[in-house]
Parts: structure tokens; sequence; C-alpha cells
């Protein structure tokens, strides 16, 4: 490349003026043409003697080649955009090359089974590969979505939650409890375990916004790793990570157009009235004040996917038409490789999963694992949950271990103590019990603590 540059711009090669000011461009006006009397060239078409004369002088090849070039250039990123529709997903995962997914699908199950998908079918680049990043968007209907190591009867409002009807979700990676709706986009960045970077596509994601936003909505990083305003300090999006063999993924939620007042009771827990939770081995979510860019989604993803493609987008490959053989190994000789690389061309195409989207049977599994009472409840850590009645003298503690009760105390009046007596009599036979209002709550025989711990639970006393 460097030396077809030396070599073309030494040699300036002069026309006359009369065969390179052709009047009749079109960048000519109908003004143009009456000023000028012009109107009768407006049909010209040039003399097969004018063509044969430019090609003499070379004016030509030069033209063509520079518009076949262009459609050539629109042709294949057509082609391509059409190719990649026509793939399934499974044969999209395994593509060596930086790839976004769009999911129009709502179901959260369903839609962090195929980010778990995505991420593993993703290929580890090969020496002197360029990379396989993937980038994932999804908006999931609402629900509430812990991190794999927390407590959900510590972090959610669980009655609440359950009397609005919404699915508890636990995911595969770390962080804290976020609550999603159709107002905020969630966003996954995959890449390899050794290119892992806490903060550096949370950068990626603050360029694109800010590119877009109203100047009080521009944000930016905090130095942990969550997406804030830079005005107010408000967050905006937070952030958690999952680390394989191999692999790595940091993903997020952007509160675009979110139901704050929704969230926030969701998130807020009178200790009073649904019980103090103690636990050593829980993660505990770091509570932050929010704010909604008020951002389109489509716009976000869009903005986002362009800034990806320009970080991180696959280098542009130059046919054997445009590209001389002696210019890889002059680039490789004088290390301009990477310098050629930062200017070229990018592109990475897009894949949309909807309803149309054969699924493959791993993500149907996953679906069902997340889904599962074991996996959202079961996996939760020991911890005891503390009841004070708010009336009588009474308190009751529950030790619970993998979602079920192992054990209780309780501290109060003899009728008290009788009412807990068939509840002291099952956990003896060694019959589990899940951790459930309802289920905890059938075995209490004095009706008003029965409803009284029921619905401190969950709310379903």
């Amino acid at each position: 490349m460097l030396s077809r540059f030396l070599r073309h711009s030494s040699v300036a090669r002069v026309f006359p003026a009369r065969y390179l000011n052709v009047p009749f461009q079109d960048d000519l006006t109908p003004a143009d043409d009456e000023r000028f009397n012009l109107d009768g060239f407006r049909d010209y078409k040039e003399s097969p003697e004018v063509r044969a004369h430019r090609e003499k002088l070379g004016l030509v090849q030069e033209t063509e080649e520079r518009e076949t070039k262009r459609q050539r250039i629109a042709d294949d990123t057509e082609s391509v955009q059409r190719d990649i529709s026509r793939l399934s997903l499974a044969e999209a995962t395994t593509m060596r090359k930086p790839l976004v997914f769009v999911s129009r699908l709502t179901n959260p199950y369903l839609n962090l089974a195929l980010e778990d998908y995505v991420y593993h079918k993703m290929p580890l680049p090969e020496e002197n590969e360029q990379n396989c990043n993937r980038l994932m968007f999804y908006l999931n209907t609402p629900c509430v979505v812990i991190g794999k190591n927390q407590n959900p009867w510590r972090e959610v409002n669980m009655p609440l939650l359950n009397s609005l009807k919404l699915p508890l979700v636990r995911r595969r990676s770390g962080g804290g409890t976020v609550v999603h709706d159709m107002g905020n986009v969630n966003y996954s960045f995959m890449t390899t375990k050794a290119d892992f970077d806490r903060k550096k596509f949370a950068n990626v994601v603050c360029a694109a916004v800010n590119e877009i936003a109203l100047p009080e909505k521009q944000i930016m990083v905090t130095d942990r790793g969550d997406i804030v305003t830079i005005k107010d300090q408000l967050k905006v999006s937070g952030s958690a990570y999952k680390l394989t063999k191999g692999r790595s993924y940091h993903h997020g939620t952007m509160l675009l157009n979110s139901k704050l007042d929704v969230l926030r009771q969701l998130l807020h827990r009178d200790e009073a009235e649904v019980g103090y939770v103690e636990s050593t081995a829980s993660v505990s979510s770091v509570k932050s004040p929010v704010t909604n860019l008020g951002l389109e989604k489509d716009d976000f993803i869009e903005a986002v996917s362009n800034e990806f493609k320009a970080e991180f987008g696959s280098v542009k490959e130059s046919t054997s038409e445009e590209k001389e053989p002696e210019d890889m190994d002059e680039n490789e000789f004088f290390g301009l490789q990477d310098l050629v690389n930062a200017f070229s061309e990018r592109e990475c195409q897009t894949f949309v999963i909807d309803d149309s989207t054969e699924l493959p049977q791993e993500v149907e599994d996953m679906k069902r694992e997340l889904m599962s009472w074991e996996w959202k409840f079961g996996s939760t850590a020991k911890f005891t949950h503390r009841f004070v009645h708010p009336e009588k003298s009474l308190t009751v503690e529950f030790d619970v271990a993998k979602g079920r009760l192992q054990a209780f105390r309780v501290d109060g009046n003899q009728q008290a103590l009788e009412a807990m007596e068939f509840l002291n009599i099952m956990l003896a036979r060694g019959d589990g019990i899940a951790y459930t209002g309802s289920d905890v709550a059938g075995f209490i025989t004095d009706d008003s603590i029965s409803e009284w711990i029921g619905n401190a639970i969950d709310g379903s006393s």
C-alpha cells in the first residue's frame, strides 16, 4: 500500500482541459439548462468516436473502475447481510468474525438462555486471526433479575413481586439485582478471557450514547464500572461479568424509559414487614439513585452497534483487483499492518432472532433450568430469616438452606408454641419443606400467625 501511494503520487498525468471539464455533469440544474441553452444536451449520449478517444487517454477505465468498485462494495454488503439472514442460529453463532445479535423475543428466561448459548458457541480466535467478539441486545417483559450469588428474600420485595405476578430470574453471572421492563435495553459484550476489561465496553457504550443523548444526559463510567450521568451522577446502567475458560462477558441493562417508581418499590424491603435476613454467604446489591436516558430503544441499539463495529469490526478484506500482492509484504515489513487496519473500512453483520428463528435444543434446556425452582431459589446460600410480630410478643426465626426450611425457633407465649408444633413434627420426620409462604404457613395451626408468616415470606399465605 505504501509503495503504491508513492508510485501513484510521484507522476502527475496532465490532460487538456477540454477533456476534463465536460459541461454535461449531474450537478447542472434546470436553471443552468435554460441559462446556458443546454436543453438540447439533456439526452446527450457519448459517441463511439469520443469514447474511443477518452479510452486512448486512459479516462474511461479509471472512471469505470471507480464505479465498479463502489457498486461491488454495495452489492457485497447487501449480499453478506442477506447471506447471514439465511443461516440458522447454530450456524451464525460459530462464524469466525465479530457479530451483533438482536433478539426480538421478550421472555426473560429465553433471552438469558440465548445469551448463554451465543456465549458458549463464540469461537476463540486463532493466532493472527481477527476477533470473534459478540454483542447481543434484548428486551424483557417485566421481571426482577438477581445475581447468581444473591438471596432473593434479601434483595427483593417478594410479597409485592408475587402480587404483581412478575417472574423472578436468577442469572448466571454475578452482580446485583435489577428490574427489567420494556423501557430498558439489555446488552451483552462477549470476548476472550485474555481481553476482559471491566471498563472497556462500558466506555464504548458511553461513547455511543453521548453522540445521541441530550447534553444533560451525557454519561460516564465510574470506578466501580457503573454508568452514570455526568451532571447528576445518577445511575443509568449497572454491570455484571462472567469469566470462564477462554471466554468472558460483560452485560448490563440501560435505563431508557423504565417505570422507575415500580422499580424502586420492587427493590425496597420494609424489614418490619418482610423480615430480617441474615446471610454471610450471599452478595448484597449496592443501592444507587437512578434515572432514565429518555432515548428510543432502536436508537440506542443502532448507536452502540455502530460503535461496536468501529471498535471491534473486522477489517474488510480487499479483492485481488484492489490489493497488490507486494502491499501485504511491505505493510508487514515496515510494521504498518496495525496502522493500516486502524484506518481500514470495518464491517460487522447483525443476526436477528425472532419467532421464526429455530432455537437449538440447548437453548430450550437452558430455559427450563433457569425457570426451575431449584435454580431460582434452591441455589440460595444458607440464611436465617427472622420475623417480629408487630402486635404480639412473638419472634420467629427460620433457618433455610438450598431453599428449604431446616429448623426454626419461636420466642413467644404458649399459644404460639402450640401453633408451630405441627410444623416441628413435619421437620422432625425429615420431610423437606420448600421455603415458600404457602408451604410453611400450611403447617401452622393458628390462622392469624399462619397468615402473618405466609405474607411476610413471600405473600403466598
